[in-house]
């Protein structure tokens, strides 16, 4: 039996920074629909099932008129910037600045360990300095590419750009380059 995939509660932290002001009455009862009570203390770890629709609910809250891959790219971006500001991810994003982007890509898997218990990664690294990243169980290419491209980012990348090549229900591949 497979062990269950968790999103772990700094996440939804993270998350409830994302949302800032837009975390108003209303929106707390949307999440409590979904499995997400933000009126009690979160739980240690939420099911990657309720992750991938609070994550989606977010980005409504905070891009309503966007088309979904727009509102996913957003929402990737602002969750580093937010998580940076959890206690985890504070440590974790001040020993990735230091390490800079490509070895940041080679400790993905351990990056995405400290939000959740599944998350595996394989880059491969070509000459040219372009990159292509696979992960697994991706619900959300968009959101993949706008968390890597901010990733990079704030870890000193310039001119940093994130496509999707291909996604299947194991996970997804994505091209990474920089400056």
């Amino acid at each position: 039996m497979e062990d269950e995939a968790l999103v772990f509660g700094p996440t939804f932290e993270a998350l409830t920074r994302a949302l800032g002001t837009r975390l108003n009455v209303e929106a707390r009862g949307r999440f409590r629909a979904i499995g997400v009570d933000f009126d009690h203390p979160l739980l240690p770890a939420y099911p990657f099932d309720t992750w991938v629709k609070a994550m989606d609910l977010a980005s409504q809250l905070v891009m309503p008129n966007a088309p979904e891959k727009e509102r996913h790219v957003a929402m990737g971006r602002r969750m580093v910037d937010s998580y940076g500001e959890t206690l985890v991810g504070k440590a974790l994003l001040t020993a990735m600045r230091v390490i800079g982007p490509k070895r940041m890509l080679e400790r993905m898997a351990r990056n995405l360990r400290t939000a959740n218990n599944y998350t595996e990664t394989k880059l491969t690294t070509f000459p040219n300095g372009h990159h292509q990243l696979w992960c697994s169980r991706v619900a959300s290419t968009s959101f993949y590419c706008g968390m890597l491209q901010r990733g990079v980012e704030v870890e000193g990348g310039k001119d940093a750009l994130v496509e999707s090549m291909a996604h299947d229900k194991t996970g997804a591949t994505f091209s990474v380059r920089w400056t």
